[in-house]
């Protein structure tokens, strides 16, 4: 099938593995649910997605479900959606913002792509957050969880920054990676995010910033690290000071999840 896109929403779509990942995820809660299917073949539940952008994941799950719903505040990728999705009379694109929706009917699944790293820079915190009281009590979120890493690193830039196919930061890792939070996406998330940190050093340098890496559990059998468009490892830069083999820095790192990246915050104790 053929997507009418952004330039944008064109190079999420050429992501694969972003797009396999969540297409297995859809497809293994239809499996569970296989015995529910009506005379079309159709799964009576009722799905949303948040965010739809082209439609692609709303596409996926209506190869299953009676009822989809895609939901895009973006008017232009909005009407592509529906463009996108017209010959398919169990999903519907709805052009709002969903902060601005009350008084729905229970999903049975949600999803909810969460595409920025640690959720930091993520607007879809807020989303689900609000769309959590019209999930059925029995019904389900994918992605299902977030886990973060966190790595020490020198690090030759003074910035915040990403590491992508287009840009490679020239740094070192100079320490063990440490799993630092688990965020429940079923559960609502506490936007403010803050945790005194045990960062060991195992070489003599400079440590002048620190590296997340996170990593998405679709389902409890689907993991997806970071891809060319989703959650791509982000540097962040901390007061320089000199480290030898065996030191242990407690740093502080707080940040505010969907406030940006004007939100972190480090201090080193």
């Amino acid at each position: 099938m053929k997507f009418k896109v952004t330039p944008y929403h064109s190079n999420l779509i050429k992501d694969k593995q972003r797009l396999s990942a969540f297409y297995e995820g859809i497809s293994e809660y239809a499996e569970e649910l296989n015995n529910l299917k009506n005379e079309e073949g159709l799964i009576n539940k009722v799905v949303y997605d948040l965010g739809c952008g082209s439609g692609v994941l709303t596409y996926f799950a209506s190869l299953y479900f009676q009822g989809v719903v895609g939901f895009e505040k973006e008017s232009k990728i909005a009407s592509y959606a529906t463009e996108n999705l017209k010959d398919y009379d169990n999903a519907i694109i709805i052009k709002e913002n969903v902060l601005n929706l009350e008084g729905l009917q229970k999903a049975d699944l949600i999803i909810c792509e969460m595409l920025d790293t640690a959720l930091i820079d993520e607007e879809e915190v807020l989303a689900l957050n609000h769309f959590l009281p019209f999930k059925e009590d029995d019904g389900i979120v994918i992605p299902k969880e977030v886990v973060n890493f966190v790595e020490p690193v020198n690090m030759q830039r003074n910035n915040i920054c990403w590491e992508d196919e287009d840009y490679k930061p020239n740094y070192e890792i100079i320490g063990p990676s440490l799993k630092y939070s688990e965020i429940n996406l079923n559960e609502k998330i506490d936007e403010n995010f803050s945790s005194n940190l045990e960062l060991k050093i195992d070489k003599d340098s400079i440590f002048n910033g620190i590296k997340i890496t996170t990593v998405t559990l679709i389902t409890d059998k689907i993991v997806l690290g970071p891809t060319p468009m989703f959650n791509p490892p982000l540097f962040i830069p901390v007061d320089e000071i000199k480290v030898s083999k065996g030191d242990i820095l407690n740093l502080t790192l707080s940040y505010k999840m969907g406030g940006g990246i004007e939100s972190i915050r480090t201090v080193i104790n």
